[in-house]
């Protein structure tokens, strides 16, 4: 693509994140009113299909950031230079070293490949071993594809790419921690007479319900869906790649199609797994698609300076 042509997808792109905010805006509402009713109809605890899906959506989030972080370091000269005049973002990467480990984590707990395999769950050694193996290797490719690129910008686009996953993780946990709701599979246990609880009525005696009932915490961070909100954000990951592989420069705006598909089949696994309710894939999917808009808005600044 040439600069003028990548200015234009990248505003294209931009309004088709908006349409997609939109569209999960509406899906919200929807689910406030109906989210136990979808939650029975399309539950089927433990579907190992919809595991592995959910499995995917994940690592792919971490796998993604591995290789950008990796790319970053390549650009690290670059990079420094320009971090001296926004300090914010110096912050914002040292908070996004932890996360390519914690997806590591995350592969393995009960809302991935644990829930298949529960010895695996919280396994430390399992853990770097993922990371290892599964994790290192992507963002040692990144570092050295990162190399060979001649791009004055690349450091400020990678950056900015970074910036943006980070705070999507950072946004969703926060909310998570604020807004405890139990998942739809733990409601159907019958433990401790745990009902429905709607997102804007968050359990408020979740401490004393896990001490009581041994319960592992991450039934109650149903609001809203991490791994929704990681999917969706494939429409800027995927595309993405094209900074540092330039052969998919032309491949951009299928991959921008297949960031959308990817992110509604994981978001359709979360809710057969009874892991979460519409309105929690629906607003994870929102926040994923306004960061999107963001990251496109913003890289398209970059073009003209």
């Amino acid at each position: 693509m040439t600069e003028g042509n990548s200015m234009r997808y990248n505003r294209i792109c931009c309004r088709t994140a908006v349409c997609l905010a939109a569209f999960f805006a509406v899906t919200f509402v929807i689910g406030t009113f109906f989210d136990e009713v979808i939650a029975r109809a399309v539950f089927s605890g433990g579907n190992v299909p919809a595991l592995i899906i959910s499995t995917f959506g994940i690592y792919l989030f971490g796998a993604a950031y591995a290789f950008y972080f990796g790319a970053a370091l390549s650009q690290a000269q670059k990079i420094i230079v320009a971090l001296k005049r926004h300090l914010y973002s110096v912050v914002v990467l040292l908070l996004g070293t932890v996360t390519v480990i914690v997806c590591g984590g995350a592969i393995l707990d009960i809302n991935n490949l644990g829930g298949i395999f529960p010895q695996m769950q919280r396994s430390v050694p399992l853990i770097m071993a993922v990371f290892l193996v599964a994790l290192l290797p992507i963002a040692l490719i990144g570092f050295f594809l990162g190399r060979k690129i001649d791009d004055p910008m690349l450091g400020r686009r990678i950056v900015l790419m970074l910036n943006c996953m980070t705070v999507l993780f950072i946004i969703y946990e926060s909310i998570k921690l604020g807004f405890p709701r139990p998942r739809f599979r733990l409601i159907q246990e019958n433990i401790g007479g745990i009902g429905f609880h709607a997102w804007y009525d968050p359990i408020q005696n979740k401490n004393e319900l896990i001490d009581a009932f041994s319960i592992n915490a991450d039934n109650f961070k149903s609001f809203p869906s991490g791994h929704t909100a990681n999917a969706v954000m494939s429409i800027t990951i995927l595309p993405g790649l094209a900074m540092v592989i330039p052969g998919l420069r032309k491949r951009r705006p299928v991959l921008f199609i297949t960031g959308i598909v990817i992110g509604f089949v994981v978001l359709a696994s979360r809710m057969i797994l009874g892991a979460h309710f519409l309105t929690d894939v629906s607003f994870g999917g929102f926040i994923a698609s306004v960061m999107s808009a963001v990251y496109y808005k913003r890289e398209g600044t970059i073009f003209v300076k």
